[in-house]
């Protein structure tokens, strides 16, 4: 048995969130591919993988021959697709969730009538792209809505037409968020705290070789960025930002898994939405938000908030470092905010930041609850003065005007 190809410092060029993010640890805990290949068990998933393709690949076969001695053979379509790739020990990753594309390319086949056989199409597509296709290919009326996704109906015909769309995948594990954008010859992540990597897949297919670092590819990294979903708001001069603008993630330590956040549309929100975080994993559990801070000084943090138990509000500057994902990690908490039925005006605390870029505004529960952001302000204060702790007055709610 052949394993999948690997290099022993392949780890070696990755922002170390990305590490975190291969060694998927909120599920498996530390440690887990050394663990595999010390007991030899790598070599015992890779075959029970390839056994379970090759029970599919039978169980296609005899959906095939029905399908061929069928009526519908002559005029009708097959499609053949797969949700997620799997990674096998590649990065010393495994399982699927990952932002490679071992784990994010999947079988994508269509077969038919008046298409070319044996064809093979190397553009970059989404499963988003298989309602629109099928719409065309059977002429079917359009929905009223717009599609996500492209009608590849062209490339279907002409495998080598033109072809420029790049597509996204959006995930979130183990307390970090990112997302990886697909064209045709690079694979680019960026994660929500700004780490990059890029690959060339032509040239290196087993993205063995992280471009990000190398000043010739600024070009194509600023291109795919266009792509992204998220960005991070510049602070206007009132310092409100909607919370639903900025990029956030939340916690997914080893066993306290669950937690999850989403914008959730409220008619009271000042942008008639807001986020909604779900820390169910209770104690340590947290939802943090981004922002790019365009200039030292001491700021004024506020928002207004609804949670049903206290929070404690932490702070500290973006560092490369995996660690800084875990629920223990130290920061510098800054205050406390009290429980609130409604959305309410809340001082958060004061910080003073020693140097501009991206800065984490974290939110900790110490138990089980449902936190509702509406919006942040970071109003520079040159009067105010840096704590470490809050004080009794910054420790509680207070009405701020809006």
């Amino acid at each position: 048995m052949q394993l999948s190809e690997r290099r022993l410092k392949d780890l070696d060029d990755l922002p170390e969130r990305l590490k975190l993010v291969a060694g998927f640890e909120a599920k498996f805990g530390k440690g887990y591919n050394e663990m595999l290949v010390k007991k030899g068990y790598d070599k015992q998933f890779v075959r029970a993988y390839l056994a379970s393709v090759t029970f599919a690949d039978e169980q296609v076969g005899r959906i095939l021959d029905a399908w061929y001695a069928s009526p519908y053979a002559e005029t009708g379509y097959v499609v053949l697709w797969s949700d997620h790739g799997y990674m096998l020990g590649e990065k010393n990753a495994w399982s699927k969730i990952k932002p490679w594309y071992d784990s994010s390319h999947s079988n994508f086949m269509i077969a038919g009538p008046g298409l070319p056989k044996d064809a093979v199409c190397a553009k970059a597509v989404s499963l988003l792209d298989l309602y629109p296709t099928l719409v065309e290919l059977l002429d079917l009326p359009k929905p009223p809505q717009e599609f996500d996704g492209n009608s590849l109906v062209p490339l279907l015909k002409n495998p080598d037409a033109e072809w420029d769309r790049p597509v996204r995948m959006t995930s979130q594990m183990d307390g970090v968020f990112y997302e990886s954008i697909l064209s045709n010859d690079f694979r680019m992540t960026r994660l929500a705290t700004g780490e990059t990597e890029l690959y060339k897949l032509a040239n290196d297919p087993h993205e063995f070789n992280n471009l990000a670092g190398n000043p010739a590819y600024a070009p194509v990294i600023e291109k795919l960025a266009k792509h992204l979903s998220f960005s991070y708001p510049k602070i206007p001069a009132d310092g409100w930002i909607e919370a639903e603008l900025i990029p956030a993630q939340t916690s997914a330590d080893y066993r306290l898994r669950g937690n999850c956040h989403y914008s959730l549309a409220d008619t009271s929100a000042s942008g008639k939405r807001l986020v909604c975080a779900l820390l169910h994993a209770g104690v340590g559990s947290y939802i943090e938000f981004i922002i790019d801070l365009p200039a030292a000084g001491t700021y004024r943090i506020e928002g207004t908030i609804t949670m049903s138990e206290t929070c404690s509000v932490q702070v500290d500057d973006v560092r490369n470092d995996a660690a800084q994902a875990d629920a223990g990690y130290p920061m510098q908490r800054i205050g406390i905010l009290e429980p609130s039925a409604t959305l309410a005006d809340a001082s958060m605390g004061v910080v003073h930041f020693d140097e501009p870029g991206l800065k984490i505004i974290r939110f900790v529960t110490k138990q089980k609850q449902e936190v509702k952001l509406d919006r942040l302000r970071l109003l520079k204060d040159a009067s105010a003065k840096e704590t470490s702790k809050p004080s009794k007055k910054s420790s509680k709610r207070q009405a701020i005007p809006r």
